[in-house]
């Protein structure tokens, strides 16, 4: 019995020991299986803390719907629209967004520039004067600018003719065609010759213009285009440009209605005030319409002055005292005059004229000689209260290339060569130079316009652009 109870005690040990090993081997995959599962739910936990929670609004009928689970689970967030920027065709725009434009003085025609001009001057088709060529050396300057602004001194005849020159003006018409085709955007023809031809010489200069596709101010047909406010879009995308304009005098005429001339009569005259609320109004409806800077040219009549006369100055002060205009500049005294920032507003009394008859006497010489202005806005389009001028670019001119009459720049840079002569065209430049600066203008703002080194910024391969110094 003892034999037998010992061998039936080893085969009890042996079962046990088996057993044992099974169950550790059974504990060691429950253990990890249990090890695999806690991970697993630590990951899960992490990756659901990191998901950002999207608030479900209260009463939304299915908070457990395919879509909202999509929403809760989707992290990826949209890009935001990069910003558009317009700068225009001058250069070093500080902004988003900017607009440039270009003005000079009056387009004063008499016989004597004309008819250097003539082809068939009896034509009724067009065809009768040619002046692409008085315009063209302006075309670089119009090109580097976004809305180039003309100043219409006169009416115009009808095709054919008759024409007159001073004192009462009929010039030919094709003007207007040439104004267009060298890349006037608009003019401004509120001026003391206004009324010269009546309604008949308004009339015909509206419809001029308009066929010509040149925006327009300043004189009308209608009183329902008196009453509308000019708004120019920039063909650069940069935003909108509202022009409004007036003159002091008709010369003692009197229009048949108020409406027909846009006037700026002085401080005294009864109309005064109404004057200045019909500029204001104009330019709130512009900017009611769009408009992201607002100009206003005013048209004095004491003339050959080197200075601003009372007139110019308490006139454009009252009107940059209402806050209505971002650029104030004028023509009418044929003759260059100062820049001046005003409380904070610029104005340009004085741009001479662009293209006229030369006059010979000493007192009368300036009326040779004249400024075209690029004025730049800079802002974001569409944002009141961001628009503000950024720089002023000017260049001295002379109404006369080599003898015959055509516009030429009498810029240090020389781009158009020769004018008058070197030491004149030097002598004029310099003048005109200290006229500009006598009111205290900023010269790092206003500045001479150096065409030649900006064109040459412009074709550098990576595309810089020059400061225009």
């Amino acid at each position: 019995m003892r034999h037998a109870s010992k061998y039936g005690q080893h085969v009890d040990d042996a079962n046990v020991i088996a057993d044992r090993r099974t169950a550790r081997k059974l504990w060691s995959v429950f253990g990890a299986i249990a090890i695999i599962a806690v991970c697993v739910v630590i990951g899960w936990t992490i990756a659901w803390l990191n998901t950002p929670v999207q608030l479900i609004p209260t009463g939304t009928a299915d908070t457990h719907s395919a879509a909202g689970s999509n929403a809760i689970l989707d992290k990826t967030e949209s890009a935001p629209e990069p910003v558009v920027e317009h700068h225009g065709n001058s250069p070093d725009c500080p902004d988003t967004d900017c607009i440039s434009i270009l003005v000079n003085g009056d387009l004063l025609f008499h016989p004597g520039l004309w008819n250097q001009y003539a082809v068939n001057p009896t034509a009724t088709d067009g065809t009768a004067f040619d002046f692409t060529g008085l315009f063209e050396p302006l075309r670089k300057y119009i090109d580097a600018s976004d809305i180039a602004i003309c100043e219409f001194e006169t009416p115009i005849a009808q095709r054919g003719g008759p024409y007159s020159g001073y004192p009462v003006f009929n010039i030919p018409p094709e003007v207007a065609d040439a104004a267009a085709k060298v890349g006037y955007r608009a003019c401004t023809h509120a001026t003391n010759h206004s009324w010269d031809q009546g309604a008949d010489g308004i009339a015909r200069l509206w419809d001029t213009l308009a066929a010509d596709g040149i925006d327009q101010t300043g004189s009308y047909k209608t009183e329902a285009d008196s009453t509308k406010p000019l708004v120019i879009d920039s063909p650069t995308g940069g935003g909108k440009l509202g022009l409004v304009t007036g003159t002091v005098s008709l010369n003692g005429m009197t229009a048949d209605h108020d409406w027909q001339v846009d006037r700026l009569r002085e401080s005294g005259d009864p109309n005064h005030q109404s004057d200045i609320d019909k500029a204001v109004a104009k330019a709130k409806a512009a900017r009611e319409q769009g408009a992201d800077v607002v100009a206003i040219a005013m048209h004095s009549v004491q003339e050959y002055l080197d200075y601003a006369d009372s007139w110019q100055q308490s006139e454009a002060h009252e009107l940059a005292d209402t806050g209505a205009f971002d650029v104030i500049y004028g023509a009418g005294c044929h003759c260059a005059q100062p820049i001046e920032n005003y409380n904070g507003t610029w104005i340009i009394y004085g741009l001479g004229n662009t293209v006229t008859e030369s006059a010979d006497t000493p007192e009368t010489i300036v009326n040779n000689q004249g400024v075209t202005a690029r004025i730049q806005f800079a802002g974001k389009k569409g944002q009141s209260g961001t628009w503000r001028v950024s720089r002023i670019d000017w260049t001295p001119s002379a109404n006369e290339t080599r003898g015959k009459y055509q516009w030429c720049s009498l810029a240090s840079d020389h781009p158009d060569g020769t004018c008058w002569n070197e030491t004149q065209d030097a002598a004029v430049r310099e003048r005109i130079t200290n006229v500009i600066y006598s009111m205290g203008a900023d010269r790092g703002v206003v500045r001479e316009w150096n065409i030649t080194a900006e064109q040459a910024a412009r074709q550098t391969p990576s595309g810089g652009q020059t400061s225009g110094e």
